[in-house]
């Protein structure tokens, strides 16, 4: 009988490592004690962490309550902040060459007698042709709008961690998760060693036997988590597992970086901004403290000199005397990122540039199939096959959601964003969906995976992007216009509702979202109206899991 694994070992910590060492650590503990696994984790003392400022998607709420992680503490430790959506401008233009907005949110629309509410808006609604299509589709269904504008939290004072009136995910500090994730995993039984690792040594087989470190002794390994980032010390370099470059489907390559002040620290936006520069976007993403942000571009169409005089005049006097920082971005993946007895997560499987916050999903859900398709000494070739199967689909499906918002773009004052439309390499997939999706909205069963991106975040997309301005449904005339009005008119009945009670997002962060106390205490609400639906909460599993996006 194969004898089970006694201990795993992580080379690299950063958020990616040190993430991993929590979940494991907490979901393979044995009940009884003589079975326990040994996690340990290595961490070179002169490798620092990438990372400006980090946004996140929902499955972070789910993995901090699954750790029992308090969210206020997160809050404090992190400097976070609330995001609901990420903001998109400038990606496309409208009739007259201004740029449009539209909003990607973290609530998936209703049906209306069984169908999308996509095909009511599209047949019905008459801004659907209008350049603030976007932003009325999810005004359809969403208080986001509103709580965007309003620069609101999406949690009401006084109200429980966990909770609020719309999904929502988090910004914070990366370095600084990372360390409130090292005291956590250290302070629950993480053997953690600091040391650089000199040499990976290899058995008979090709499998990993040991690690050579500098100032310890040798140090034997059954399972090894390759977490050193970009390097792929041990899965790439070590084992020589090659890495595809996703190069020919998506073009940026580059990234000035840097942390800017507050314009104004009483306002802080709910959101990750993405707005388009000449050669690549702009990320905007704010902290308690601070704003990490930077311009993610191509350097086929500009010097790094070029992109960093670009971000620094954008932001003017809030930037200066900031100096940004040029980081090499390699988009793609490793071909397996489990070969023999070693695994990579983080950016040692693979990147895609941040363009939907996917990084550290990436390192969530790959451990989560770890921990799913955990292996005995034997390492059963079965279960690593399934588990490549699932990593080669998943950065699949995020490649070609972010090529998405580069290929249906519209502008044509910059080549860079004509390049972008029209001379990167397209799935056949991709393709054949974009003409079947002239005639229906998205639905899953169009994609080949949906792990986070399915038919309804599609659609809100197309629908920014004018793909539907003329278009006219085959289920139109199935669908009753009757039946949408009524449920336009609920949702603008209900959307004071929702909105009652929120309050600033920097003030409620300020106040660590305390109920207010006293006879004349009251929080300062938003005195806004609209549109959306009264059933948006999160939900959360009682037992390991990533969710679904949309």
């Amino acid at each position: 009988m194969a004898q089970p694994l006694r201990s795993i070992t992580i080379v690299g910590g950063g958020t990616a490592g040190w993430l991993t060492a929590a979940f494991l650590n907490r979901f393979c503990k044995a009940k009884d004690a003589k079975h326990d696994v040994e996690i340990t984790l290595i961490e070179s003392p002169n490798i620092p962490i990438i990372g400006v400022g980090e946004a996140s998607l929902p499955s972070m709420v789910i993995l901090l309550h699954q750790l029992g992680i308090s969210e206020t503490e997160f809050f404090k430790a992190t400097d976070a902040t609330f995001k609901v959506a990420a903001h998109f401008i400038n990606w496309h233009h409208d009739d007259n060459g201004q740029p449009v907005e539209f909003l990607n949110v973290l609530n998936a629309p209703p049906s209306i007698d069984t169908r999308q509410l996509a095909d009511y808006f599209v047949a019905f609604d008459s801004q659907r042709a209008a350049s603030v299509a976007g932003m009325a589709y999810v005004r359809a269904y969403s208080p986001v709008v509103d709580i965007v504008r309003g620069n609101l939290a999406p949690r009401r004072p006084g109200q429980p961690d966990f909770s609020g009136e719309v999904g929502y995910t988090y910004h914070f500090d990366a370095t600084k998760l990372a360390s409130m994730l090292k005291d956590i995993a250290t302070s629950r039984g993480v053997r953690h060693i600091l040391d650089d690792v000199d040499a990976v040594n290899l058995d008979d087989r090709g499998f990993v036997k040991s690690l050579n470190l500098r100032r310890q002794d040798e140090h034997p390994i059954e399972l090894v988590i390759d977490c050193t980032g970009f390097r792929g010390s041990i899965l790439q370099q070590a084992l020589g597992e090659p890495f595809e470059s996703y190069s020919d489907y998506l073009l940026n390559d580059r990234a000035a970086v840097v942390q800017i002040p507050h314009k104004d620290p009483r306002v802080i936006a709910p959101t990750t901004r993405a707005t388009a520069f000449s050669a690549g976007w702009n990320f905007n993403i704010p902290l308690t403290s601070r704003i990490g942000t930077g311009y993610v571009f191509s350097s086929q169409f500009i010097s790094d000199d070029k992109a960093i005089e670009e971000l620094l005049a954008f932001y003017g006097d809030q930037a200066k005397g900031c100096e940004p920082r040029i980081i090499p971005i390699r988009t793609g993946r490793v071909r397996n990122a489990w070969v023999k007895n070693c695994v990579a997560l983080g950016l040692s499987s693979g990147f895609i540039e941040p363009l939907e916050a996917t990084a550290i999903f990436m390192s969530d859900v790959g451990v989560r199939w770890l921990y799913h398709y955990m292996p005995t000494l034997d390492f059963e070739p079965e279960l690593a096959a399934a588990y490549n199967r699932q990593i080669r689909r998943l950065y699949e499906e995020v490649r070609n959601f972010v090529q998405l918002h580069y290929h249906l773009n519209n502008r044509q004052d910059c080549e860079y964003w004509k390049a972008a439309r029209e001379g990167v390499k397209l799935s056949d997939r991709f393709r054949e969906n974009l003409k079947i999706w002239r005639h229906a909205t998205p639905e899953d069963v169009d994609l080949e995976s949906t792990f986070l991106f399915g038919g309804p975040v599609y659609t809100l997309v197309l629908i920014a992007k004018g793909f539907y301005k003329d278009a006219h449904l085959a289920t139109a005339g199935c669908l009753s216009r009757s039946n949408y009005e009524r449920y336009r008119h609920a949702v603008r009945e209900s959307r004071p509702e929702q909105l009652k009670g929120l309050i600033g997002h920097a003030e409620f962060l300020r106040t660590g979202g305390k109920a207010p106390t006293g006879p004349f205490a009251v929080p300062h609400p938003a005195n806004l109206t609209d549109f959306g639906p009264g059933n948006m909460k999160i939900k959360l599993p009682a037992y390991p899991q990533f969710p679904k996006r949309r």
